[in-house]
């Protein structure tokens, strides 16, 4: 079989052949980081519409210790030690002697051990995750890829975005939060996660684009009201 050319603003280009990048392709490529991996850079692309573009684009700072690593880290410590008491206790404060078999009930508190060790491991897997994590700003959306085990992708329109604030450390550096996720689990507490750019340099300049970027998009959509109304 054959392939059929394709037709491109008035040019016939084969099948198969690698079209040229336009304008907003061309930018948006450029303005990607070059600290972002080949894998994730082509994650990105793909996930950009076609007539989008990026107005900024920028890695976390690697950090060991965010706000969430550190709350997470803080309990892994008195969880840890609980756990280490317990089957100390369970032992009776003494040596494990194996020649009289194995205590089946200290063994109960080796998985809540494992766990809290696994807890206490979150700054490390919070600092390698920022390799793996990339935020951009487009002229149509805030975009999070937030890599880990699985990469999380989130959109967020303009319409979405009517909270935008930040947290700003002296060095310049911070989290610009435009939007929140708010959960109650199965015990009736109440939980938060503020979703946003984390741990990012020049964070008020940041800020200040994105809230542009929505008051366009505000304009747009009440002079489109507007011709409707007197069409």
């Amino acid at each position: 079989m054959v392939d059929e050319p394709t037709r491109i603003r008035g040019k016939v280009v084969p099948m198969g052949a690698q079209l040229p990048l336009n304008r907003n392709e061309l930018r948006s490529k450029a303005m990607i980081p070059d600290t972002v991996s080949p894998w994730l850079a082509e994650l990105v692309r793909e996930e950009l519409l076609p007539d989008e573009t990026i107005l900024w684009a920028e890695t976390p700072k690697p950090r060991f210790f965010t706000t969430g690593s550190t709350a997470t880290f803080g309990f892994a410590v008195v969880w840890t030690a609980f756990s280490l008491f317990w089957v100390a206790s369970a032992l009776g404060f003494q040596v494990p002697n194996f020649d009289r078999g194995v205590d089946f009930f200290a063994l109960f508190g080796v998985p809540f051990v494992l766990i809290g060790f696994a807890m206490l491991a979150t700054p490390i897997w919070t600092y390698r995750n920022a390799f793996k994590t990339v935020y951009l700003l487009t002229d149509q959306r805030a975009i999070t890829f937030v890599g880990g085990f699985r990469m999380t992708i989130r959109s967020f329109h303009p319409r979405e975005l009517r909270t935008v604030y930040r947290k700003q450390s002296a060095d310049g550096s911070g989290d610009v939060i435009f939007n929140a996720k708010r959960w109650t689990d199965s015990e009736g507490t109440s939980h938060s996660e503020e979703i946003g750019f984390l741990g990012i340099p020049d964070v008020k300049s940041v800020e200040q684009l994105l809230k542009q970027m929505v008051e366009s998009h505000r304009r747009q959509a009440e002079r489109k009201m507007l011709e409707r109304r007197d069409g």
